[in-house]
């Protein structure tokens, strides 16, 4: 019991941040990746019939990033970090409904569900608030659009590929039309 306790301190004192000065670098990131995530968020509902405005309108607010057009069709990506880095996002319009997801390494899912649940209502105001609980308990918001069953959704979801509603300290909001 006493090889258990002291191999717990010991990893708790490696994940620790070592002084005040980490600690409040951690905090002023987090604070960072809402403001990032937030602005992405807004950019991404923000969208139009004029593609290419609807991106520029991330490169005017600060991102930067790259675009990837096909060679074959109409397809087109940018993929931009946020003014500060604390967040990305991809945005993809072309032959298929357009798809724009804001992703941040520095929040978790509840974290952004938060800023999902600040945004949304003001931007989004006749959308249904919907929650999903993982498996560890984690709660993953999305917002529909009741007006069509295959309407527009922004929802939370752990960052990468995972379509499971975990809790894995990255976060992945994303917006896109259930087709």
């Amino acid at each position: 019991m006493k090889a258990l306790l002291s191999a717990l301190c010991a990893i708790a004192a490696l994940t620790a941040p070592a002084n005040a000065q980490d600690a409040a670098r951690a905090g002023q990131t987090l604070d960072t990746a809402h403001e990032d995530v937030a602005l992405g968020l807004r950019l991404c509902l923000g969208g139009g019939s004029d593609m290419e405005a609807w991106a520029q309108t991330f490169y005017d607010a600060g991102f930067t990033g790259e675009v990837e057009r096909s060679a074959v069709n109409s397809d087109t990506t940018h993929r931009l970090r946020a003014p500060s880095g604390a967040a990305e996002v991809e945005l993809y319009y072309g032959e298929m409904p357009e798809y724009c997801a804001v992703t941040s390494g520095h929040m978790g899912v509840a974290a952004a569900a938060g800023v999902l649940d600040r945004v949304m209502p003001t931007l989004r105001p006749g959308y249904a608030r919907k929650v999903t609980t993982g498996p560890d308990g984690t709660r993953c918001v999305r917002y529909e659009d009741p007006t069509s069953p295959i309407g527009h959704v922004v929802g939370v979801l752990p960052g990468g590929d995972s379509n499971e509603c975990t809790e894995n300290g990255t976060s992945r909001i994303y917006s896109s039309y259930r087709v």
